[in-house]
């Protein structure tokens, strides 16, 4: 049964006990990631403080050549005839209608330069004056061109299949759209203006129906002809309505409309019926304004037929006919079934039909939707780079600066608005946020938010939703750029969706197709109950192998807390949970000389650093609870492990003193520099079946295998020789029961970004080479743990910081600093590899790599360092140490983690839960 979801705390956008706006404001280059090469965004987001985001119509950006502010979508009405000269357009001349558009035009030019960005907005007044007459000549140009060529597209525009078969003529004007009706009042206003009724034919026909049902109409009869002994037929060319190519509310049908025609069209003239198809969408806006601002404008005309390899018996005149009878008698006009007519999930048998025709229109459709995200990739701005069309094998290929994008795509959960845009309705659900933290990895360099128009105008708290998001974000992903966007363009939009390495959707089909385009990190929630896209129910594994599809509402799994734990929250003085965090006795050496120094009192009766408790400010059902010996003894018996090695540098090694201390094992362990640093000790189990288990420590400060063993004084490995790199991959491949293997490393790479990038997938490598010459290492728990940065001049703090807009300012990196601004993207690496490890890599031997993750609950804590206050003048070291903690204090915090995860692991694989990969 799936455990109960996490407790989510409310999260305003401020609280009480946030700082003034103005201490969230922090040095160019600080509060980001100052490894990560980008454009500056073109509108800043909105401050931490602003408690509304514009929204329906304002603070739209312009990320690609399509994208329309809010300002030139408006302004789309300018294109529009009026509706009581639709049907006489083309005894109007040319000249008159660009004399009205560009009255029009420039009657809301203030407010097409609201969008305009900052860097625009500081040109001199010459400057202004230069662009405005630039924009006024292309504008002429423009409008002349556009109308011009609509003249010649309505004289000489293609024949419709309906033009050559006179008994299916479908020439059914509107009613509403008689010359001689009033105008009509719209309630879609703003969506009604950014589009025009115009007759699809020069005489006046409006095709109200999408080209499939048309060319069944057609065919049918055609093929009965066919059956006859007919073998010639004349040449039909269908085009798609007006409705279909500028349709911007339901992209997913729109397209799903285009493909349905194209595969009858090919069919048809496989088969010798002389019904052809051509979408001819790029009439409608493409000569002049280069304005194509739905992806169906963007799709092949024709569309491409390369991929779909037409079989025996899977498009014959038989099936043909079955699928075009079934579709016109279900009334609907629903694409799907021509695409996917056996296809759908049997609720009796649960069992899908897929036949070889689903398996060829799923990769078609793929395909054709690849091929334009490529395109798209070639023109996009420059501000836009972020986006990268990956192949699965390519995710593994990452360099220090590149970009992980994640994307959240909100929508409507019904394509809703009909084809006559009389009525729109949009149902709107939201996911959990602990779904989201799940799924949008915490190495993301760029969280874009992004919602459909149709959503944000007429879903319910959908805008209210992806500002809450937005916020949220903010505080989840700190050195990630947010950003928040209401796509009013849908080419736009499914593009940044396909092209994006991480894609979650809520419920809705506006992320069916791009998820289908995608090939890893795809996670679409779907109800269990049949929705519009059944069809997803029966795809074959190999895509299952690229997207998930969880069940709505999202269920929550035993151990997955474990994904949550950390990420959010703040430390509190806790006098009394105090007692319990000190040692038995004080640890040998300088990691122990602040504590063994001090002096009680009873104004200060424990250390300061030592007297803070960790707090989930979020998700407060995932505590982080202090360990206990009997937690950590019964954790390792249910999972059978008999070992805890820690392997890594000094600390790694300070980790492992802690937890040996706080189970009462922290005596005669040296730190003297001319003894080598390695220990075991035996951890007793009282009343478990593994009746004890032994506590390693290995130093290896990278993780690599020299081939030669150090000695106190002697380092071996390092590009300067610096660096103590004792053998450790040999003792951990051999042990002979399971155990729970804990590595690091970063701290002594300083900028060598290659060096590490090589050594981590080797370390990888080693841990798949180990089980897979030993199958008892298949069921070992591997953990990284991430690097923790220093905090500069932590002498002068004896206290916490309250969030990380009070850490991000005193970020420092270079040679002199030990190059700790390197470690957080060192980190980002490593967590990418391990999410590609447990999500892309089907033919591995090892298992899965979780993350212990300290990161931030410790920059969080500059007190209680070697050269802290509380350290004292006896403890002073030749050089000051802001990296190192003394003990106890906030290291043991990581073995309090470390132990509430491996609890979570334990519920995790005791129930079977699936992998969702650390985050």
């Amino acid at each position: 049964m799936p455990a109960d979801p996490p407790t989510e705390h409310e999260t305003p956008h401020r609280s009480s006990s946030d700082p003034p706006c103005e201490s969230w404001s922090c040095p160019t280059g600080y509060c980001h990631r100052s490894n990560t090469k980008r454009a500056p965004p073109l509108n800043p987001p909105p401050a931490p403080c602003t408690t509304s985001i514009l929204r329906n119509g304002t603070g739209y950006t312009k990320n690609h050549p399509n994208d329309n502010d809010a300002s030139l979508s408006r302004g789309r009405k300018r294109f529009s005839p009026s509706s009581s000269s639709r049907n006489v357009r083309s005894s109007q001349s040319a000249m008159e209608r660009a004399s009205k558009f560009l009255s029009t035009v420039f009657e809301g030019s203030e407010e097409t330069w609201t969008g305009i960005s900052s860097y625009h907005q500081r040109k001199s007044t010459k400057g202004h004056r230069s662009t405005l007459t630039l924009l006024t000549l292309l504008s002429l140009a423009g409008a002349a061109c556009f109308f011009l060529q609509s003249n010649i597209l309505d004289r000489n525009g293609p024949n419709d299949g309906d033009d050559h078969d006179a008994t299916r003529k479908l020439k059914r004007l509107s009613p509403q759209d008689h010359p001689d009706d009033p105008p009509r009042s719209d309630f879609l206003d703003d969506f009604d203006q950014r589009r025009r009724r115009a007759a699809d034919l020069p005489d006046g026909t409006i095709f109200e129906e999408p080209a499939h049902t048309r060319m069944c109409r057609v065919l049918l009869p055609r093929l009965d002809a066919r059956d006859a002994g007919s073998s010639s037929f004349p040449e039909a060319i269908f085009t798609e309505s007006e409705y279909v190519c500028r349709d911007p509310d339901a992209p997913y049908t729109s397209v799903m409309n285009m493909m349905a025609a194209q595969l009858l069209g090919a069919a048809a003239e496989k088969m010798g019926l002389g019904v052809k198809y051509t979408h001819r969408c790029a009439k409608w806006e493409k000569f002049c304004s280069g304005n194509m601002t739905t992806i169906q404008f963007h799709l092949p005309d024709p569309i491409s037929m390369q991929s779909y390899a037409f079989q025996e018996g899977c498009v014959d005149a038989a099936a043909l006919r079955r699928i075009c009878q079934n579709s016109l008698d279900a009334g609907t006009n629903n694409p799907e079934l021509i695409l996917f007519p056996n296809s759908y999930l049997d609720s009796s048998s649960y069992t899908c039909n897929m036949q070889c025709y689903f398996l060829q229109v799923l990769p078609w459709i793929r395909t054709n939707l690849r091929i334009v995200a490529t395109e798209w990739l070639n023109t996009v701005e420059t501000r836009a780079l972020t986006f990268w069309l990956r192949n699965a094998e390519e995710f593994s290929h990452r360099e220090k600066d590149d970009m992980e994008v994640s994307v959240v795509s909100l929508s409507c959960a019904n394509d809703g608005c009909n084809m006559s845009h009389e009525s729109c309705e949009c149902i709107f659900e939201p996911l959990p946020n602990w779904v989201y933290a799940m799924h949008i990895p915490r190495s993301s360099t760029n969280v874009a938010i992004v919602v459909a128009p149709t959503c944000a105008k007429f879903g319910v708290g959908c805008t209210l939703h992806a500002q809450e998001l937005y916020h949220f974000f903010r505080r989840l992903y700190p050195r990630a750029d947010i950003t928040y966007n209401v796509i009013t363009s849908t080419s736009s939009w499914y593009m940044r969706m396909i092209t994006a390495d991480h894609l979650v959707c809520p419920p809705g089909n506006g992320c069916v197709l791009p998820a289908i385009a995608r090939d890893a990190y795809t996670y679409v929630y779907e109800k269990t109950s049949p929705t519009i896209q059944t069809w997803l129910t029966c795809i074959p594994n190999d895509y299952l192998a690229r997207l998930t599809l969880p069940v709505f509402p999202a269920l929550y799994g035993d151990g997955d807390c474990r994904h949550l734990r950390a990420r959010m929250g703040s430390w509190t003085s806790d006098l009394s949970l105090a007692p319990s965090l000190q040692y038995g006795s004080a640890v040998d050496g300088y990691l122990g000389c602040a504590d063994a120094n001090f002096v009680s009192s009873a104004e200060e009766p424990y250390r300061l650093p030592t007297t803070y408790r960790w707090d989930e400010t979020v998700w407060p059902s995932c505590p982080l609870n202090v360990l206990s010996t009997a937690d950590l003894c019964t954790a390792m018996d249910r999972l059978g492990l008999g070992r805890i090695l820690f392997v890594g540098d000094h600390t790694s090694m300070t980790q492992a003193v802690s937890l040996a201390s706080m189970m009462g094992q922290g005596a005669d362990i040296s730190l003297d520099p001319n003894v080598v640093p390695n220990f075991s000790k035996t951890i007793t189990c009282t009343g478990t079946t593994i009746g004890s288990f032994e506590l390693t420590f290995i130093r290896n400060d990278r993780l690599e295998e020299p081939g030669t063993t150090p000695s106190p004084g002697n380092p071996n490995c390092g590009q300067s020789n610096q660096q103590f790199c004792y053998p450790w991959s040999t003792n951990f491949a051999q042990y002979s029961k399971k155990q729970l293997l804990i590595v690091n490393t970063g701290y002594h790479w300083g900028n060598d970004w290659q060096g590490y990038i090589t050594n981590f997938q080797n370390f990888v490598g080693r841990i798949d080479d180990s089980a897979a010459g030993f199958a008892l290492r298949t069921n070992d728990v591997i953990m990284f743990r991430t690097s923790i940065p220093g905090h500069k001049e932590c002498h002068l703090h004896n206290g916490v910081y309250a969030h990380y807009g009070e850490y991000c300012p005193r970020i420092v990196n270079g040679a002199f600093w030990h190059w700790w601004g390197e470690l957080p993207p060192y980190n980002d690496y490593a967590i990418r590899i391990i999410n590609e490890w447990n999500l892309l890599n089907t033919a591995k031997s090892g298992p899965n790599i979780e993350l212990l993750d300290p990161w931030y609950m410790t920059i969080l804590r500059p007190d209680g360092h070697l050269s802290g206050s509380d350290a004292g003048p006896s403890c002073k070291l030749q050089t000051e140490e802001c990296m190192l903690y003394s003990l106890p204090g906030p290291v043991d915090w990581w073995n309090h983690l470390l132990v509430s995860q491996l609890k979570d692991i334990v519920l995790h694989k005791e129930s079977d839960s699936p992998m969702v990969a650390w985050r």
